[in-house]
């Protein structure tokens, strides 16, 4: 005890003398005129903590709370100070909860002697960038992003002739003019970092990069608007180590084929214009870790020099989109080389070929994505370590193996998608109830699949699933097995053999239902739909019988077309509040349309976007009560025996997109248009096979605004309708009908044939330059054809025939290049 006591005091004297021994480091008061600034800009501006900026990784600290007068502020919260002068070198306001204008003659540009100024994640309120930031001269770092500052990016900004780090990113208002930008990249010769990703840029040639400094280690210009080509040389920097360009579309350019060799950790060219192939000069970058290429237009074969790639983690050469795709004829096997990757994506390519039955040494892959390609052969075994697992739209043929008898690795698998493969043998539910914690299972579309019952105890269950998608299966019965899965909210049975019935036993093991997908099925009755949360429900094309069933209260899009549904529809579907849409086409329903669709107070008039109603036994008018419907976009009401006037009181629908009455018993004319923008969003009419009456008015063709310069989206088709579903209607071309099965929004179609529509063509016609479908056959108009119709560039089909049309045919008609479709018969037309 008393060694220690003299260890303990001799440590004590000993340390002592040393802290005596050592001079204590000097400690500046912060000189008062910068403590000044500070405080002046701190009470310029407001602090509050609302949600973080998108940069922010965790909610606003309000750093500016510790400073207050009268304390040193090289002690405050974000202030660094230099040690032998006392001078503010330092400020780091990051995510600090400010907002308000940051003014030119602010007191933060007094503080000369700053190196590192970082305001990022704060709110500036619009205001523009001030030039006195130029006068900050001895800057180092600079970082403005997500700071909600506008305009024009100053050329004092380049006057910072010591910057290593400039961030000025997330500012998509930020503009920079092309000889702004270059004398930026003229004058910061020290540069290493750049980030001006969501900034516009487009403006700035791509050449300008071309002189950037070789010092630049980090440049990231993602998603900033820019066009033209980009140098090639860049990637030739000697010391760049990361490259993003992703999300610029319009951005055009190719990898270097020959001499490329640089210390590259990331390059990610990912959903840009970049083209030509992937050139074998990749395998010399040994020290790229991540790799994208995701949507680009790079054409032909992945080069075996990818397998040279070992420090690869990520490696991305998908398609999403439909501009570019490799074109191979095997799967590349150098890919499983690559030893280090933990994420690899090949979708929406045409990789061909077969998968191997064996690899080793990718004990670190945690996802592959190899869906939409045209692979072909068995499923490996190999493929089942992996957690999620997605190979849908493939070739891929033969039984699933693995499943058939599932070891303790595929007992863990949670997501498993062969959706649209060419797949082939009997899945045992037995042992399909092995895979305890799949939450996913996706095995539609496979022709050749087929679901087998065993004799499986009460407790066999799936009891994590959550979507269970089957369609097109063979199946002939309701996968029992699912009652006791509580969780699950989807489920796709569509395009089967089922028969019977939805037994109340069936309905109520689905209580958790969102989605119930039974389309194409033989179910004749339904003794009650299941799930107290349903969302969404598609019986269409079954052999339903009887009335209407009893909806859920919450459903949202209810869909029971094409069966033999009688009997009136009662005025409780009305009751449906969040009812989007309502398609009852092609049964055997009579009486009139409910009154209630418009009731004051119910929500289904402000929800209601789709009324299909078509091919059925309905009489009477049309109700009133749908003109408060005011988000309604398609009214389907073809094929009954309604026999009412024009409606026009549905010019109040603001939104109707499709209008069909055809196949009715509507009468009278269609003259009496009161409003100037009746009617101006649809692009769909059709009153065919009426009885129609009166001339053709010419200010209807006036009003209808979506048939004049139709901007077609460049990225791919879209179509009337959503995710859940997609509105169809039936044409006439030729002198026969075509059912589109999805619309097209830039489709447009009039047709009023088989009426007693008389007197002459409206000119008006002719400035509808977005028409593609036009038909006035089979009533009594007279005169000649207007020269206008020449206008209609965009025109497809006209079909004028069986009137009492005269006079030459007009030689503008000559110039529609798109016309396919051209009946003038049984007219008294010369030419």
């Amino acid at each position: 005890m008393v060694y220690l006591i003299l260890c303990f005091f001799l440590g004590f004297f000993n340390s002592s003398l040393l802290s005596l021994s050592l001079p204590l480091p000097l400690t500046h008061l912060c000189h008062p005129e910068q403590s000044s600034a500070l405080l002046q800009f701190k009470s310029n501006l407001f602090c509050s903590t609302p949600n973080p900026a998108q940069i922010c990784d965790v909610p606003n600290f309000l750093k500016t709370d510790s400073w207050d007068e009268g304390t040193d502020c090289c002690k405050w919260e974000g202030v660094v100070c230099d040690n032998k002068k006392g001078n503010v070198i330092s400020l780091d306001l990051s995510c600090s909860g400010l907002s308000g204008y940051l003014q030119s003659n602010s007191s933060l540009f007094s503080l000369q002697n700053l190196r590192w100024l970082n305001l990022a994640g704060n709110d500036f309120g619009n205001s523009e960038i001030p030039p006195e930031f130029g006068k900050l001269r001895s800057l180092t770092y600079l970082n403005l992003s997500d700071t909600e500052l506008t305009g024009l990016v100053p050329p004092e900004i380049s006057f910072l002739s010591e910057p290593i780090s400039l961030d000025l990113s997330q500012n998509h208002p930020f503009l920079f003019r092309n000889h702004d930008f270059n004398m930026l990249v003229h004058n910061l010769t020290k540069l290493e970092i750049m980030v001006l990703d969501d900034m516009n840029l487009s403006v700035v040639l791509p050449y300008s990069f071309h002189n950037f400094t070789v010092s630049l280690k980090h440049l990231s210009l993602s998603d900033c608007d820019l066009q033209g080509n980009f140098p090639t040389q860049v990637f030739h920097l000697l010391y760049l180590r990361n490259i993003i360009l992703r999300h610029n579309p319009n951005l055009i350019g190719y990898l270097p084929e020959t001499n490329w060799s640089s210390p590259l950790r990331l390059l990610d060219v990912s959903w840009t214009s970049f083209s030509k192939g992937l050139p074998d000069s990749i395998g010399n970058l040994k020290h790229l870790k991540t790799l994208n290429l995701d949507s680009c237009v790079f054409v032909g074969s992945i080069p075996s020099a990818l397998g040279n790639l070992t420090k690869l983690t990520l490696l991305d050469i998908s398609s999403k989109c439909s501009k570019g795709k490799f074109l191979i004829d095997v799967f590349p096997s150098s890919a499983f080389n690559l030893t280090s990757l933990n994420f690899m994506d090949f979708s929406s390519n045409f990789l061909r070929g077969t998968l191997p039955n064996n690899i080793s040494g990718l004990s670190y892959l945690r996802k592959l994505q190899l869906y939409a390609n045209l692979l072909s052969g068995r499923v490996p075994g190999w493929l089942f370590i992996l957690p999620p697992l997605y190979l849908h739209s493939n070739k891929l043929n033969g039984p699933i193996d693995p499943i058939q008898e599932p070891n303790l690795v595929l007992l863990n698998l949670p997501f498993l998608d062969l959706s649209f493969n060419n797949l082939s043998g009997n899945i045992k539910s037995c042992m399909l109830v092995k895979l305890r914690n799949l939450s996913l299972l996706d095995l539609s579309h496979n022709n050749l699949l087929s679901l087998t019952s065993c004799n499986y105890g009460a407790n066999s269950t799936l009891p994590m699933i959550i979507e269970f998608h089957f369609s097109s299966c063979n199946m002939q019965r309701f996968p029992s097995f699912l009652n006791a899965s509580k969780y699950l909210q989807l489920l796709d049975l569509s395009n089967n053999q089922i028969h019977r019935s939805i037994t109340k036993w069936e309905a109520e093991g689905w209580e958790n239902l969102t989605t119930l997908n039974l389309f194409m099925n033989f179910l004749i009755s339904v003794e009650k739909i299941p799930g107290k949360h349903l969302y969404f429900l598609e019986l269409s094309s079954n052999s339903l019988r009887g009335p209407l069933p009893t909806p859920p209260q919450n459903l949202s899009f209810l869909l029971i077309s094409n069966n033999e549904l009688v009997g009136e529809i009662p005025s409780k579907i009305c009751n449906l509040s969040f009812l989007s849409v309502l398609d009852l086409s092609k049964n055997k329903l009579g009486g009139t349309i409910p009154d209630c669709f418009g009731t004051f107070g119910n929500k289904l008039s402000m929800i209601l976007r789709t009324l299909n109603l078509n091919g059925n036994q309905l009489e009477g008018s049309i109700s009133q009560s749908l003109k408060i419907c005011f988000n309604l976009e398609v009214l389907d009401l073809g094929n009954n025996n309604i026999n009412d006037t024009f409606p026009y009181w549905l010019d109040t629908l603001t939104n109707l997109e499709v209008l069909v009455l055809r196949s009715n018993r509507f009468h009278g004319g269609i003259q009496k248009f009161n409003r100037t923008f009746s009617f101006r969003n649809l692009q769909m009419i059709d009153l065919s096979r009426n009885e129609f009456t009166g001339h053709i008015p010419p200010e209807l063709f006036e009003n209808l605004k979506s048939m004049k310069d139709i901007q077609v989206d460049e990225s791919g088709p879209e179509y009337i309708g959503g995710d859940y579903y997609q509105d169809s209607a039936i044409i006439t071309m030729k002198g026969s009908d075509f059912k589109l099965e999805r619309i097209l929004t830039s489709f447009t179609v009039i047709d009023f044939s088989s009426n007693h529509f008389k007197g002459s063509i409206p000119k008006e016609v002719g400035e509808l330059n977005s028409l593609i479908v036009l038909n006035f056959s089979h009533n009594r108009l007279a005169g000649n054809i207007p020269p206008s119709l020449g206008k209609m560039t965009a025109l497809e089909s006209l079909d004028l025939s069986s009137n009492k049309l005269q006079g030459k045919i007009p030689v503008q008609l000559t110039v529609l290049t798109n016309l396919g479709a051209l009946n003038l018969s049984h007219n008294n037309l010369e030419g």
